[in-house]
């Protein structure tokens, strides 16, 4: 901290006016109060942003089972006697009580002492945590499923009041008829029933909310076909009509697509991208087998699950003490001299490599083998396709016209297709022959 002298020499505001945190000036550093969130609430600029990574937060057995806070290192869930202070006012307090609050408070100010952030505690926790350098407590699964249960049920009331009002909808410039024809409803139906009862069938007690989510009411799926750009034609089924195929985001092996896109397994890329690694999220233990072959004993190392550059999630393996804020580690010399004898022998094994996998292995001998790997393959890219076209089919179960509705109000009827209008056809004829026949 600087002396008081030295703080008045410092401005505090910027030259456009916006003022300096008064907290960071105390310490000699300017730093810019900027508005966030819809409240507009200024912070600083330097402080404001949580310093813990995804990978950091633990899992919900992890907390319960005693496992301190990664931000402080303190208690998340109390495993013991809680102090006679915690949930009394500060005016019923006895003087020993105010003493043990007031060194508590203390021992929070001298852990995050430059943090000045926002604070969290567990309930009965006397403990509290830092909202920057803290990460946020995990919910349980019981959480997780009421919260699923109220958004899936919103979501369905939604689709039901439309299919009551029988909602209209501009065209949308993607929107038109593709050629070819839709399967029969008959038998989309029946394919969608089995899926559904078969997973339900499978899922456990506390899966059921999960499986809900992903196999709704029949009547409440609306169905699509969608033209990708390799030029195939895909039939879809979605959760209503609301929002067309190409306003969405897919996705594909847990991993989520780009808005608008498509996979298509029949026309993929000859190889796949390599695409550079923007954010490590979770991670997770792998066993590696041991190979006398290559004198590779068994091994325990990291597996991570990471979100590429192009936005796809893959995974990634690492040592298993490693952390993303330990950085890259060049494993390799790539002095001029190393680098020239390397690529030599690369460009002997050129023609049995695939274009991609080439400028890879160049790429790594110029940077000296960093590991982890900054950049790995994306098998998600090599089959996303995007959206060019989509055309709507119509319910998967037709809702069925409410009596006594005015005409503008009755929902109208899909368009017969040539099928329904032959036998139409062929039944007036057989009655205008009965009638002549009288």
């Amino acid at each position: 901290m600087i002396t008081k002298a030295a703080l008045r020499k410092l401005p505090a505001k910027a030259d456009d006016g916006t003022p300096y945190c008064m907290e960071c000036r105390r310490y000699g550093e300017l730093h810019r109060m900027v508005a966030s969130g819809v409240t507009q609430h200024l912070e600083c600029e330097a402080w404001s942003v949580a310093i813990y990574a995804e990978s950091d937060r633990l899992t919900h057995e992890q907390m319960m089972a005693g496992e301190p806070c990664p931000g402080c290192g303190e208690e998340l869930v109390s495993l013991g006697e809680l102090p006679s202070w915690t949930g009394k006012g500060t005016m019923y307090l006895t003087a020993e009580e105010q003493a043990a609050r007031t060194a508590a408070e203390q021992a929070f100010k001298e852990r995050h002492a430059y943090c000045h952030a926002g604070r969290w505690s567990m309930a009965g926790s006397a403990v509290s945590h830092c909202g920057r350098c803290c990460p946020p407590p995990p919910m349980s699964p019981d959480q997780i499923r009421r919260i699923s249960e109220i958004f899936q049920d919103s979501a369905e009331e939604r689709v039901r009041k439309a299919r009551r009002e029988g909602a209209t909808y501009e065209r949308h410039e993607s929107e038109r008829r593709l050629p070819g024809r839709a399967r029969p409803v008959a038998v989309v139906l029946r394919e969608y029933n089995e899926r559904r009862a078969e997973a339900l069938a499978t899922g456990k007690g506390e899966d059921r909310t999960l499986i809900r989510s992903a196999f709704p009411d029949a009547e409440l799926m609306f169905r699509w076909r969608m033209q990708l750009g390799c030029g195939d034609i895909v039939e879809i089924l979605t959760l209503g009509d609301g929002r067309p195929p190409t306003d969405m985001t897919w996705s594909w092996g847990g991993s989520p697509l780009r808005k608008g896109a498509y996979t298509c397994t029949t026309h993929r890329t000859p190889e796949p991208p390599y695409q550079a690694v923007s954010r490590y999220l979770t991670r997770s233990t792998l066993d590696l087998e041991g190979d006398k072959d290559l004198r590779r004993e068994p091994e325990t190392v990291g597996y991570w699950t990471v979100k590429l550059e192009c936005g796809h999630l893959d995974h990634q393996i690492t040592p298993l003490d490693w952390k993303p804020a330990d950085g890259h580690r060049q494993t390799e010399p790539n002095d001029p001299d190393t680098v020239s004898q390397r690529k030599a022998r690369i460009e002997q094994i050129k023609e049995h490599l695939e274009a991609a996998e080439y400028a890879h292995a160049i790429r790594q001998i110029e940077q000296g083998h960093l590991e982890p790997d900054p950049m790995t393959t994306c098998w998600t890219c090599q089959y996303e396709q995007p959206i060019v076209a989509f055309q709507r089919v119509g319910w998967l179960v037709p809702p069925i016209p409410v009596k006594g509705r005015s005409e503008a109000d009755t929902a109208v009827a899909p368009r017969p297709n040539r099928v329904q209008l032959e036998k139409r056809v062929a039944d007036l004829e057989a009655e205008i022959a009965r009638l002549k026949q009288q």
